[in-house]
């Protein structure tokens, strides 16, 4: 199968296609589609000079264009810093953004938490995001990340386990209108920020 690529990196071996390896702009592209000299092991693997640890968030971000990443902010400046020797700039945003969502808003374990969480709230809108935790990291989409840090400073947030048997994904209570939505299409959530902030900085 000739999309088959062999990677050793740092020693070790990995296998991917070479479709997911130039999905987008970056090392991998340039090596695999410039034609330039490379180095190969005895195997005829591809020789990378790089630490393997966190090479498989790095594959899991060339397939999916998302990755969960770990709790530990140590590990996660670990795996910018190999996002950006890859030049993959979506996942070295993705790095930057996760300890700024950390800071702004609060992770919460219980309905009663986030009734409270409601309550107390200072601001006009709150949402609620439903996050999946997967192998013990925290998996939260680009999107919502960019909504948190676009819209933060007006809208309070908290994020909350999501349990498998429930429907809904988000919930946005607009406490000027005394208005919920909810769904479980994560898209719907930007549009649903941005239009409450339009509308609050008119009035």
């Amino acid at each position: 199968m000739t999309d088959i690529v062999k990677l050793n990196v740092g020693g070790t071996m990995f296998q991917t296609s070479k479709s997911t390896l130039t999905k987008f702009d970056g090392f991998f592209k340039t090596l695999l589609e410039t034609g330039i000299p490379v180095t190969k092991d005895n195997s005829s693997a591809i020789f990378i000079d790089r630490s393997p640890k966190h090479f498989e968030k790095i594959l899991d971000f060339l397939r999916d264009g998302d990755v969960a990443l770990p709790e530990s902010l140590e590990d996660v400046s670990e795996i910018q810093k190999e996002a950006q020797f890859y030049l993959l700039d979506g996942l070295v945003k993705l790095c930057i953004w996760k300890p700024k969502v950390r800071k702004s808003s609060f992770f919460i374990d219980s309905d009663e938490e986030v009734a409270r969480f409601i309550a107390e709230s200072k601001k006009k809108a709150v949402l609620v995001v439903f996050y999946k935790l997967t192998s013990n990291s925290l998996y939260i989409s680009e999107l919502v990340v960019e909504t948190v840090m676009r819209c933060g400073d007006k809208i309070d947030v908290c994020f909350k386990s999501f349990n498998e048997s429930q429907f809904d994904h988000f919930f946005f209570h607009d406490k000027i209108k005394n208005k919920i939505s909810k769904g479980n299409n994560i898209l719907n959530i930007s549009g649903i920020a941005e239009d409450f902030i339009r509308n609050i900085d008119k009035s």
